[in-house]
């Protein structure tokens, strides 16, 4: 059974019987203001060109991940692009075969997913509300022991927001190498952030992968792009199950040229940060509990029907009733622009006040 996730939006239009851009979609969290308006002419430009669609494309995109090491200030075989970082989540457990996986929950649901599909147990660490879901490195090593083969963390979680300190996930990498266990930090939506993440320390620690998003800065979810990062040694593995031909020379366009695109991932993290801050506020004030997220989205409670209530509205909010450690009332946004963040909590206060 496939999980379910944030932006349906054409699968809920179907249901609903109306077009998709008949609905108010505050359930993704991809950038509100992508992508690139650069990119958007690349694609446009790139489509009349028949030779991207007729010839074989590179057996590997060299160019592209000469590209990536240069913008992470690492050698190339540091890197390996791959088609999406929902990819490299599941190929990491079919590489690497952990016979037990360890996750905080709340969290993104392919983790525990991908790890099931491989047969592995499940450790997980329920994190509290009343500690606003924050990671305990404490709690979480104690859930790593000798048995422990793999441990999946999202920074900044999803669905929560939360950054856990790099100082922190460092000591946690250093408790987990001596326990000969793999980390994989999870950072789609680092560039919502201005921390530095943890790709310079892959270099420190032969058991740390840190995978990469184009997806969610960019507003490209229909092109599959990402990156793993990882000392050479785990990239080699990672690089013999990839298939040639993984990517479209379409991808690798569209990947070259949102590297360049420093201005706009600046901007867009000044602008999501304002217009977050504009929707917390704004539920909070209606008398919702939210909790504290360090990028663009964050979760808030509400009664258990408000969703229902939205989406009968045509506005459509993450129900979050489905993930462990949450349950029914808890929902996740992000915001949109701002009259129609305007719209929704016009919406809530007539619904909940």
């Amino acid at each position: 059974m496939m999980e379910v996730h944030g932006g349906n939006v054409m699968e809920v239009a179907r249901e609903l019987g109306v077009a998709p851009n008949e609905i108010l979609d505050f359930s993704s969290n991809l950038n509100p203001f992508g992508p690139p308006p650069a990119v958007e002419e690349l694609l446009t430009a790139l489509g009349g060109r028949s030779e991207l669609w007729s010839v074989h494309p590179p057996v590997f995109p060299w160019d592209l991940r000469k590209a990536l090491a240069r913008h992470l200030g690492l050698g190339e075989d540091w890197v390996l692009p791959v088609p999406g970082s929902a990819w490299a989540i599941y190929e990491v457990v079919k590489v690497f075969r952990p016979k037990e996986v360890a996750l905080p929950q709340p969290t993104f649901a392919d983790y525990a997913r991908a790890a099931r599909a491989v047969g592995a147990e499940l450790e997980e660490l329920i994190l509290l509300e009343e500690r606003a879901f924050r990671l305990c490195l404490g709690e979480i090593a104690w859930k790593v022991d000798d048995e422990t083969d793999l441990l999946f963390l999202c920074n900044p979680n999803n669905p929560t927001g939360y950054y856990t300190p790099e100082d922190e996930l460092e000591a946690l990498v250093r408790w987990c190498r001596d326990k000969d266990c793999l980390v994989v930090v999870d950072e789609a939506f680092l560039p919502f952030t201005e921390r530095k993440g943890m790709v310079p320390a892959v270099t420190q620690y032969p058991n740390l992968l840190v995978l990469g998003s184009f997806t969610k800065i960019y507003r490209l979810p229909g092109i599959r792009l990402g990156y793993v990062v990882a000392p050479p040694s785990l990239i080699e593995k990672l690089l013999a199950g990839m298939p040639p031909w993984s990517f479209g020379p379409l991808v690798q366009e569209v990947g070259l040229a949102c590297l360049k695109e420093k201005d706009f991932v600046e901007e867009s993290r000044a602008y999501c940060r304002k217009d977050m801050a504009f929707l917390f506020e704004g539920l909070r004030k209606l008398g919702l509990r939210v909790f504290p997220s360090t990028v663009h989205y964050f979760l808030f409670k509400a009664p258990p029907d408000l969703g229902d209530k939205l989406l009968e509205r045509r506005i459509l909010v993450r129900d979050c009733s489905t993930i462990p450690g949450l349950g029914p009332g808890f929902y996740r946004v992000a915001p949109r622009r701002r009259e129609e963040s305007e719209r929704l909590l016009d919406v809530v206060g007539q619904l909940v006040g």
